[in-house]
């Protein structure tokens, strides 16, 4: 389960700061800060972006997934803080590296989206009986997940190369 928390880490990391690219010089070098929830400038288009804060939202499901499975006896507020902290580094390093918009929306959404994942590990480890099955389940969830997301990446990457 360690090594599957690490793959997914590394895919966040590079979904949120390298932003799918696999060149550090397609990077956008942006260094801004917005701190008003769920604003948008007029030149990023609409006023509201749905499909941006439900990819925020799931994006960060199974670290809250995971925040279960590797830390059962941490309490929720301690959880909580976790995945709200990991956005945070990942917003502030953003912000530092002049590659991305750090944005409160984010911290939000994904906080949001961690919260979701503490709450869906919850009601499947209550469904099953108990964290035991819940944890298998997931394990095999993940793994499948990991293969199909790193092979297709894999394959991209040579097809690009």
């Amino acid at each position: 389960m360690t090594i599957l928390f690490l793959v997914y880490l590394a895919l966040l990391v590079w979904i949120i700061l390298l932003k799918l690219q696999f060149s550090i010089s397609d990077l956008d070098t942006v260094r801004s800060v917005n701190f008003i929830p769920f604003h948008y400038d007029r030149e990023i288009g609409a006023p509201f972006h749905i499909r941006e804060v439900l990819e925020n939202i799931l994006v960060f499901i199974p670290m809250g997934i995971y925040i279960q499975m590797l830390c059962p006896k941490l309490n929720f507020l301690t959880k909580l803080m976790t995945v709200m902290g990991t956005s945070l580094l990942l917003e502030t390093a953003q912000y530092v590296l002049a590659i991305g918009r750090t944005d409160i929306t984010d911290l939000l959404t994904n906080t949001v989206g961690g919260l979701l994942g503490i709450i869906i590990y919850a009601m499947v480890a209550y469904l099953l009986g108990n964290k035991i099955r819940a944890n298998k389940l997931f394990t095999v969830i993940a793994t499948i997940v990991s293969i199909i997301v790193v092979g297709f990446l894999t394959f991209i990457l040579f097809a690009n190369w």
